[in-house]
């Protein structure tokens, strides 16, 4: 009993101290990456993980599939001087399916910041939904020096995004492309995507607005440059003067949430 008691004595207690930080900071730096993989389905039900290899400081996510679209493997490695400031953050990079890029992705109390993006989707992976009737065809190229979203709105710094969604269809009428390309800004609480392209067959505009609960407003403007085109598109619910057709819709966002 003495031996026990002197262990404890007040001049000791310092070293008890050091020694339980430095078994949990151990235990921290050692936990299985299995934590991170229920960590985002937790905030995102629709994701799945087909296994998590590593630990939470730096792993791989693999099989990840949100919604049914396989983004593919997903490796991490954490920045613990973010802790320092009350954040959580990594650097990502996803590779071997829709999904294919890079970023740095920062967590905060109802914020995500997303850094330094250069990101890929094949919207070929798209099985679920349609775009005017017909699959999802081509990419989408993000490019962003920041990128953050909150409860109340979000903010973009030098953010593009850039697609050849539009080719297939336009391919089918005349042969040549309709690239889009155009900047992502925040405006009251919106975050606004304005995309522009043009070619053989005329000239596109998409404007589209999302909100933090992810509603939308989308338009898209066409100005064909024949008129078998301006009746196609008239088909597909485009009204308005022969030169200067539109289209809006208002909706959800699917997939993103359950």
């Amino acid at each position: 009993m003495m031996k026990r008691a002197r262990l404890f004595r007040e001049k000791d207690r310092p070293l008890w101290i050091v020694g339980a930080a430095a078994f949990l900071v151990s235990a921290l730096v050692n936990a299985p990456a299995a934590l991170v993989a229920s960590a985002a389905t937790a905030a995102s039900p629709l994701m799945r993980v087909g296994a998590a290899e590593g630990t939470i400081w730096r792993g791989e996510l693999r099989g990840v599939v949100q919604n049914g679209v396989l983004l593919g493997d997903i490796a991490y490695r954490s920045a613990p001087l973010a802790l320092l400031t009350g954040r959580a953050a990594a650097d990502l990079e996803s590779r071997d399916g829709a999904l294919q890029g890079t970023a740095r992705i920062a967590l905060s109390p109802g914020r995500v910041r997303l850094q330094r993006v250069n990101a890929r989707f094949n919207l070929g992976a798209i099985r679920q939904y349609t775009f005017f009737g017909a699959r999802y065809r081509g990419s989408a190229v993000i490019r962003a020096k920041s990128i953050a979203l909150s409860r109340t709105g979000c903010k973009a710094e030098e953010a593009t995004l850039s697609t050849d969604a539009l080719d297939t269809l336009a391919q089918r009428w005349s042969g040549g492309a309709l690239p889009l390309q155009g900047d992502i800004s925040c405006d009251g609480g919106l975050m606004r995507i304005a995309l522009e392209g043009s070619g053989a067959d005329g000239a596109v505009r998409v404007d589209l607005a999302i909100a933090p609960d992810f509603s939308y407003e989308a338009a898209f403007t066409a100005e064909p440059a024949r008129t078998e085109i301006g009746v196609a598109l008239r088909a597909l619910g485009f009204e308005g003067p022969d030169d200067r057709l539109s289209w809006r819709a208002v909706g959800r966002l699917k997939g993103l949430t359950s």
